[in-house]
């Protein structure tokens, strides 16, 4: 037979719950050393407010990560549940979004900078031959501003 955790008698309960029907109710409460009125007591028992409320946040939580295409994890998911208004925890956020198994896409940052695009565009052939090279490393060419010689700089 499969363990249960021992996090408590809900826990127990909700196994026995969804253990198969043709197994007695009555045996599996004896092995877990349950009361037989407790569990349908639980099982008749309604959601708490908590429950309820986690279930309005979960929808809420899926409606961002759906409209943010994915992107969101749950610290921003937190900050735009802060901006709408709720009075949340980051844990209870957190908690929430695993139990959706919700998982951020990750995005590649790549930065370029501004005078890249400018440099590969505006410069001009100074070669005095002006032919292109065919194949690589066929020419070689530098740009010396000063040359430091014996302590001297010499500037073109």
């Amino acid at each position: 037979m499969a363990t249960v955790s021992c996090r408590g008698t809900s826990s127990r309960y909700r196994f026995i719950k969804k253990l198969r029907p043709d197994i007695k109710v009555v045996r599996l409460l004896e092995f877990f050393d349950v009361s037989k009125s407790g569990y349908y007591d639980w099982r008749e028992r309604q959601p708490s407010a908590r429950t309820i409320e986690d279930v309005e946040l979960k929808q809420k939580i899926q409606q961002i990560f759906t409209e943010n295409k994915g992107r969101y994890g749950s610290p921003r998911i937190f900050k735009a549940l802060q901006k709408q208004g709720y009075n949340i925890g980051k844990k209870r956020v957190e908690r929430l979004y695993r139990a959706l198994g919700l998982v951020a896409r990750v995005m590649r940052v790549t930065t370029r900078s501004a005078f890249y695009k400018r440099f590969l565009t505006t410069g001009t052939n100074l070669r005095p031959d002006g032919e292109v090279p065919l194949a690589k490393d066929k020419v070689w060419v530098a740009d010396v501003t000063y040359l430091k010689v014996n302590g001297v700089i010499c500037r073109s």
